[in-house]
């Protein structure tokens, strides 16, 4: 059919070449025949020639032949583009394939062995300019070359041919541009054919839209000459990963100011396009770095749950579990480009590093040449040879005089950025002879001592300086600020007008109020390259050592002092809030790098320590309780310093407590309420919010103690004073309510705890919500609570509906399954089912054998005892259950029942003393949670026939729950029950 169509199209020219030569011989007054003959013979060619190239198309289209051919040709890495072209043109009418050549092959692919109708070519960006390319032109073949990227210039022409320039338009538009240049090379679609062909399938994402998570700055048209063979390496060193599904990492390294961040995101810009995940870690710091990526892992978890359609509660995951789930099996089927910006070596993050595969990258960046153990692939980074220094200045200043610039190279030296700020002067004034006298010229500023200065070159960017105060003072003073944050994501909301005024230092604060003179402040600083970026600014390390340097250490103290106010500005003062983790990753680093400056020159004051207090709580918030104590510590160190008897020392003191509670060090937890809340009541009264939410923490802390006396007068003391406000916060009240009915779950008044809980929903239900997940936190935390209390009423089935009902308000607000709130009442919904289980069937039936069959009741029994465990087994592998922590051994007691109903005693033994050694390590022999694991231990003695054994646990649990409840106290009368219950003639095993 094909050759039948090329023989009809040869037919159609022909008539058309002689119609219009016997039209032009008549127009000649050449005559063929007569005139009147003449005349017909041209109407009928003309008439043919119509109706011939109709016929041809309505014939095809009728017949059912197929819609034109096209040929994708691309390199290996350009698929995501070649498969979406093929799609986008396949919907439309066309037949499509794809074929890919190697990147090391012939710049242009030869010939396919069947020719097709039309041909694109995918313009690799790892080719050299295209207009020296060989011509691959067939017989018979319409190349069109699409170039997909960025590139300065745009190339007019590729080998000849004509260039189809996709680069920064949206899906439709590329896709109607090719279709319409095809229309002009002759091709004819056929919808009609295509569209069963494409029915189902789901359109590939189109490339030109960037990565689908990225933190890097939108991308634009690249000014990047150099360092173009270094690129190239990149390129083939990485960009096999998007052909064998190999991952690929590469450690660049070299010296400060020698381009290595610079190189690493012109790779990730040029090649952005192949990636769906492109992300920028600050790799100095380890915390700050786990944090960057658990961010990364709510953000791609995010994306993925918009595109689906189908939210899942990722958003406040616990940490550790985000993490290892983004490193090990998210990154892995993406397609995802890192950059670990400045590490320091190997072993810093050699555990942050992810699995990749798939087509995923990693790029390390460091002044370290070590990497042998992570990186297999390394480039080291050299100055410029004289040639190529030169040819930098030329190109970046347009200047031909290549002695002068040379003698510029032979002062400054052959490093990228003293020579990218001497371009930068010589765009302003291109006189040579001036600019090198300039250099000899005294200066205040001097050049950073220390290896990790490197060589000569500092005078450039001293002079850059110096010219940048000289011409506006005030973007001297921005410059000099940003020298004391970190060098890169420098927020520009921090010096906009609609920034808090009290924040910036009051001659910038009244300058970036007036639009106009804000933006001539930042165009003179980015004028001589001392500051880059739009919506996220950056300063090189080197040129912010030079400012720092050039301060005298009063000078120095004063702008760090106005760092440090300005970062503990904008840093959310409740990191508990989940909308406000992505604040305080982009913050983190700044607030890092500040406070390092601050102690360095020993400022301390109410901005560094609140800035301290707020990245603990972070840390604390996020499960780093190591930083979280390190920061908060030195917080509360700062604030005694300038007083102890002061409010914010008792703010810190609460925070303390919380990350105490949370370790399991319940006595130094308990020290630093009881002195926050002498603090508070001292100068602010008993009834002030402040105090009573030092009350409240000081009754959590000894409701976790076992002083329920202690406990409940706390409770008692913050409900009164709070309903005695006109303008008590309902949710506040409410919260009371929860901590005052714990206390009695606790205490064995059931029924007033059931009171006080279903008072605090109800009071949480008729409390408009406003949009706050905060009550819908508390909800859940109620309805967990008045389950426990349920439970422990023996009203199974109110305890599992209030129970199931916590969990999904917990995972509708964003808690994820591995949350340690979402595992307490997923621990206290398995052993609800394990209790449901016992009223089907009793423990000694199940164990006896007696029976051959099962009834309805033990095979009801079997159903919940199945369900429970899974609940136990997904409990006891979350990442929060590793380790000794309290949370575990309370898991690990009611599963050690679990196992003991299903009639694994020995099993059942082994966890139930686990728990028991963690209560004992972490609370004491003394605590009641001490009490509870006996009491388990001894019903697993009794199942076994461990008379005295099992006596010995009741008895050590009664005298334990003596010493904090009355007599008449539920456990105790229980416990009186299982000893009175106990066979006299029960023989005591031996070896157990």
């Amino acid at each position: 059919m094909r050759r039948n169509n090329r023989v009809r199209r040869r037919l159609d020219q022909g008539l058309v070449f002689a119609g219009a030569a016997v039209a032009a011989g008549a127009g000649a007054g050449v005559k063929f025949a007569d005139g009147g003959v003449q005349a017909l013979l041209i109407c009928l060619l003309a008439v043919g020639t119509g109706l011939g190239a109709y016929s041809a198309n309505s014939l095809r289209a009728r017949a059912g032949g197929p819609p034109p051919q096209v040929l994708i040709s691309h390199p290996h890495g350009d698929e995501p583009w070649a498969h979406w072209l093929a799609w986008r043109l396949r919907r439309i009418g066309y037949l499509t394939s794809t074929r890919a050549w190697p990147a090391a092959g012939p710049p242009v692919p030869p010939p396919p062995d069947v020719a097709p109708d039309h041909e694109l070519v995918i313009v690799s960006r790892a080719l050299d300019d295209p207009g020296d390319t060989p011509s691959a032109r067939g017989r018979g073949r319409s190349v069109l070359a699409l170039v997909t990227s960025h590139r300065t210039p745009v190339p007019a022409r590729w080998a000849g041919h004509e260039v189809l320039d996709l680069a920064g338009r949206t899906a439709d538009d590329a896709a109607a541009t090719v279709d319409a240049r095809l229309h002009q090379a002759g091709a004819v679609p056929l919808p009609e054919y295509t569209a069963s062909h494409v029915a189902g399938e789901t359109e590939p994402r189109y490339p030109g839209l960037g990565p689908l998570v990225t933190n890097l700055e939108p991308r634009g048209v690249s000014h990047f000459t150099a360092r173009r063979t270094e690129l190239a390496l990149l390129r083939s060193v990485l960009g096999k990963a998007n052909a064998a599904g190999d991952g690929r990492t590469c450690a660049i390294h070299g010296l400060s100011g020698i381009g290595k961040t610079t190189l690493a995101l012109e790779y990730a810009r040029l090649y952005e396009d192949l990636f769906d995940v492109v992300w920028m870690v600050q790799a100095g710091h380890a915390p700050t770095a786990r944090a960057s990526l658990i961010a990364l892992a709510r953000e791609l978890q995010r994306v993925r749950d918009a595109q689906s359609g189908v939210p899942t509660p990722q958003e406040e995951t616990e940490p550790e579990q985000a993490l290892r789930r983004l490193l090990l099996n998210e990154l892995p089927r993406t397609k995802s480009l890192l950059i670990y910006d400045g590490a320091e070596d190997d072993s810093a993050i050699r555990e942050l590093l992810p699995d990749a595969r798939n087509g995923g990258q990693v790029l390390i960046t460091s002044v370290n040449p070590v990497w042998q153990r992570i990186a297999p692939n390394r480039i080291a980074l050299e100055a410029f040879t004289t040639e190529e220094a030169v040819a930098f200045l030329r190109d970046a200043t347009g200047i031909d005089d290549e002695r002068g610039l040379t003698r510029i190279v032979e002062r400054l030296g052959r490093l990228p950025l003293p020579l990218e700020h001497a371009a930068a002067s010589l765009r302003h004034s291109p006189d040579i002879d001036s600019y090198l006298e300039l250099l000899e010229q005294p200066s205040q500023l001097t050049p950073p001592a220390g290896p990790e200065a490197g060589p000569r070159g500092a005078e450039a960017w001293i002079l850059s300086f110096n010219q940048v105060e000289a011409k506006d003072e005030l973007a001297g003073l921005l410059l000099r600020l940003c020298s004391f944050l970190a060098p890169h994501g420098i927020p520009s909301y921090f010096f906009e007008a609609e920034a808090d005024p009290y924040l910036l230092p009051r001659p910038l604060a009244e300058g970036v109020t007036r639009p106009a003179r804000d933006r001539r402040i930042k165009e003179t600083a980015k004028s001589y390259s001392l500051l880059r970026g739009e919506g996220q600014l950056a300063m090189h390390t080197r040129v912010q050592a030079v400012i720092r340097d050039a301060m005298t250490e009063d000078e120095r103290r004063v702008h760090a002092a106005d760092a440090a106010r300005l970062v503990n500005g904008w840093f959310p003062e409740d990191p508990e809030r989940e909308n406000t983790w992505p604040q305080c990753v982009e913050l983190l680093p700044h607030a890092r790098v500040v406070l390092d400056h601050c102690r360095e020159l020993e400022v301390t004051d109410e901005n560094t320590a609140a800035l301290l207090q707020s990245v603990g709580e972070y840390f604390r918030v996020q499960g780093d309780r190591d930083e979280a104590e390190r920061l908060l510590m030195e917080a509360l160190q700062q604030r005694l310093e300038h007083g102890e008897d002061r409010v914010p020392v008792a703010d810190t003191l609460v925070c303390i407590s919380r990350l105490k509670v949370e370790s399991a060090e319940l006595p130094e937890a308990r020290d630093f309420a009881e002195r926050a809340l002498e603090i508070r009541t001292r100068l602010l009264g008993d009834d002030d919010l402040s105090t009573l939410q030092s009350r409240q923490q000081l009754g959590r802390v000894l409701r976790e103690l076992g002083d329920f006396v202690g406990a409940s007068d706390a409770a008692e003391q913050a409900l009164r004073r709070l309903r005695r406000k006109a303008d008590a916060d309902p949710v506040r009240v409410a919260e009371t309510l929860v901590d005052l009915g714990l206390v009695r779950w606790r205490q064995g008044r059931l029924e007033e705890s059931v009171r006080r809980h279903r008072e605090a929903l109800q009071l949480l239900e008729d409390t408009p919500s406003g949009g706050d997940p905060a009550r819908g936190q508390r909800s859940a935390f109620a309805h967990q609570a008045l389950g426990l209390a349920l439970l422990d009423s023996h009203d199974l089935e109110s305890a599992e509906s209030h129970l199931r009902i916590a969990l999904d308000i917990l995972r509708d607000t964003g808690y994820a399954a591995g949350h340690p709130v979402v595992l307490s009442s997923s621990v206290h919904l398995g052993e609800t089912f394990r209790r449901r289980a016992e009223k089907y069937r009793g423990r000694g039936d199940r164990r006896s054998g007696t029976r051959e069959r099962p009834s309805p009741g033990d095979r009801e029994a079997e159903r919940l005892l199945a369900e429970a465990k899974q609940i136990f087994d997904h409990v006891l592998s979350a990442p929060h259950m590793n380790g000794d922590h309290p949370d575990r051994a309370c898991a690990l007691v009611r599963y050690a029942h679990l196992l003991h109903d299903q009639g694994n005693g020995e099993a059942a033994m082994t966890e139930v003393r686990n728990a028991h050694r963690i209560y004992t390590d972490k609370y004491g022999s003394q605590h009641p949670y001490v009490a509870e694991a006996c009491y388990r231990r001894a019903l697993i003695h009794k199942g076994q026939g461990q008379r005295d054994r099992a006596i010995e646990d009741l008895e050590t649990a009664r005298t334990i729950y003596l010493r904090v409840h009355p007599a008449d106290h539920p456990l105790i009368l229980q416990l009186e029950e299982e000893l009175r219950g106990l066979p006299a003639g029960v023989v005591v095993e031996e070896g157990l």
